[in-house]
């Protein structure tokens, strides 16, 4: 994928161990935009939420569906 060490900012942000805003600062770059770019530059994937945080969001969409 990329020869990034594991702790270069793209890289924990690729795998969701540091927030957007945290990769932006730490980047010293503009915005989101700008990180996914620089995602797509060194070939890394977008973050993905994990399945428990999935299920969290379909549980809150569901009870916000019924009210």
């Amino acid at each position: 994928m990329t020869d990034l060490p594991d702790t270069h900012p793209l890289v924990q942000y690729s795998r969701g161990q540091i927030s957007r805003q945290v990769a932006i600062q730490a980047l010293k770059i503009r915005d989101y935009a700008e990180l996914l770019v620089a995602l797509g530059d060194a070939n890394l994937p977008m973050p993905m939420p994990s399945d428990e945080q999935i299920e969290k969001e379909v549980v809150t969409f569901r009870m916000l569906m019924r009210s």
